[in-house]
């Protein structure tokens, strides 16, 4: 290389490094979020996921119908607009003509039938069947029974009719479908069986969606990365990428007051653990979110199990619980002692009945009049990630084991302790519940058959109760059949109603618009961003 050439090409290199370490990285080009979520997501399937930790992610990923807002007021989301028939059975949905999934396809009426159909077809492995069982043609599961599905129409490419068994209260089918519903892609899904919609990589590693943030990997036990879809019909999300962040709840207060994650994922899946609440409180780069939750923590019973058959043997199991004592030392007040499984921040909750109390004496003679064992040891399963609901399986333990039972505590991940409860292989298990703002949740959670009836609850008059209610259009008669129904849980015990938490959650006050919420707050996740400090 003669001499003119050395200097023309050190020259090169020179520029090269300066615009190199001129060149922003992406991490300082971008606008990133971090949430905490205490456990992984585990399955992620828009029509299956497997837990509230799945649909965390889901809702990011995928547009439902419609929104819910605060004011308990419907907004677009996949569908512009929708009119309710004047008999108000059938509700017309004009889909956004912009909208499109990630790989660019359009979004159409087809998608939403078949996602209707998929979720309807006997064999296919979803949760999601309590979102259409208000529909002509379908099960009380959201089931066919038939060829066809009567109830639903496609009218052109971005309009579909759904019309209802009956008239129902019009805020129970746009919160039961429109929210609840996630429309998957035909063009992907289209032909395959059952068990290949179980296995499909299209579900299980979503990377085409139709929401305002794509699926772009899940690093076991790590985190999940989302980024923005560009194309998303609504507008673009002002954040580029946000990271769903897998943060053992002993760990959040600590990563949220060093910056290591920006806010948490919100009730029953990410919030502060109570001990480390003043010290959440007293940071400075945080804002602190508090109140009712809607929601309840819960103890499943397996009344598959013939000695968890007897209502008396149930009704012992929540006069021997101390759930004040949960409240005031484990929650120190940030709770409320649990009626039923309609949050009091509800309608529908029932202000005239009060909690069972704690009885211990009374348990014992229900046990006695039952015939109970007491030689016999049941389990606990109690699922790890939430310490406040571990801390409470050691006093139910305790308040069981006075009584005569005999106790045995297993302590398992959250994933493991599903798998046993959808097989059935339990006695007892600590869970939450997260309600819909209508009743009708009680329909898969307690009625014969309902999807997530984990403790095999059967009553003919719960039944009865459920289908009158969820059946009805005017909400004053709803009222009067859920309070009813209530009554009889006080009496046959379908779970132990432990009590319902207050929301403690915490945001960095460099994040705009994205304060946790009762509601689920990652359904506005377009609209977070990021203001730097100056």
């Amino acid at each position: 290389m003669n001499r003119t050439a050395r200097l023309v090409a050190t020259a090169f290199i020179v520029l090269s490094l300066a615009l190199v370490g001129a060149a922003p990285s992406r991490a300082q080009a971008e606008k990133v979020i971090r949430v905490g979520m205490w456990s992984p997501p585990g399955n992620v399937s828009a029509i299956n996921a497997d837990s509230s930790y799945g649909y965390f992610i889901v809702r990011f990923v995928f547009d439902t119908m419609v929104n819910l807002e605060p004011d308990f007021s419907f907004s677009p989301r996949l569908a512009d607009a929708w009119e309710i028939s004047r008999d108000g059975r059938t509700y017309t949905f004009h889909l956004n003509p912009n909208a499109t999934w990630h790989d660019g396809k359009p979004i159409t009426a087809a998608d939403v039938l078949f996602t209707i159909e998929t979720v309807a077809t006997p064999g296919v492995q979803t949760n999601r069947g309590s979102a259409l069982r208000a529909i002509e043609g379908l099960d009380a599961n959201g089931k066919m029974t038939g060829e066809t599905i009567s109830g639903v129409r496609v009218v052109d490419a971005h309009t579909i009719a759904i019309t209802t068994k009956s008239a129902v209260d019009p805020a129970r089918f746009l919160e039961q479908f429109g929210t609840g519903l996630y429309v998957i892609p035909k063009h992907l899904l289209e032909g395959l069986s059952p068990d290949e919609l179980a296995r499909s990589d299209v579900l299980l590693n979503p990377t085409v969606g139709s929401g305002p943030f794509r699926f772009v990997r899940y690093v076991t036990d790590q985190y999940v990365e989302l980024e923005r879809y560009d194309a998303y019909h609504r507008g673009p999300a002002k954040v580029d990428r946000i990271f769903v962040r897998i943060v053992p709840a002993p760990s959040v207060a600590t990563q949220l007051i060093r910056g290591e994650i920006d806010v948490v994922a919100g009730p029953g899946i990410g919030e502060i653990p109570l001990e480390d609440w003043p010290l959440v409180q007293k940071a400075e780069n945080l804002r602190t979110v508090t109140e009712p939750a809607l929601g309840y923590q819960f103890m499943a019973i397996n009344s598959a199990q013939p000695y968890f058959q007897d209502a008396r043997v149930r009704k012992a199991l929540a006069l021997a619980i101390n759930r004040k004592l949960m409240v005031d030392q484990l929650y120190q007040g940030e709770a409320a002692l649990a009626v039923g499984p309609f949050s009091p921040i509800t309608p529908y909750a029932n202000e005239n009945l009060d909690p069972i109390p704690n009885d211990p004496q009374q348990a014992r003679q229900l046990l006695t009049e039952a015939g109970w064992d007491f030689g016999r040891t049941v389990e606990l399963l109690v699922p790890t990630g939430n310490v406040l609901r571990e801390r409470s399986a050691s006093i139910i333990q305790a308040n069981l084991q006075a009584v005569g039972m005999q106790v045995r505590i297993q302590r398992l991940d959250f994933p493991s302790v599903l798998s046993r409860v959808f097989a059935d292989d339990f006695d007892l298990t600590l869970l939450g519940w997260t309600d819909t703002f209508d009743p009708d949740h009680v329909s898969s959670t307690f009625q014969t058959g309902g999807q997530y009836n984990l403790g095999n609850f059967s009553d003919p008059e719960a039944d009865r109760l459920i289908e009158a209610a969820g059946s009805q259009r005017d909400p004053a008669r709803r009222k009067v059949l859920y309070d009813q129904l209530q009554v009889l849980f006080q009496e046959k015990v379908p779970a132990v109603f432990l009590y319902y938490p207050n929301m403690l959650t915490a945001v960095s006050k460099r994040l705009v618009d994205a304060d946790p919420s009762v509601f689920p707050f990652e359904n506005w996740a377009a609209g977070w961003d990021i203001q730097e400090a100056k």
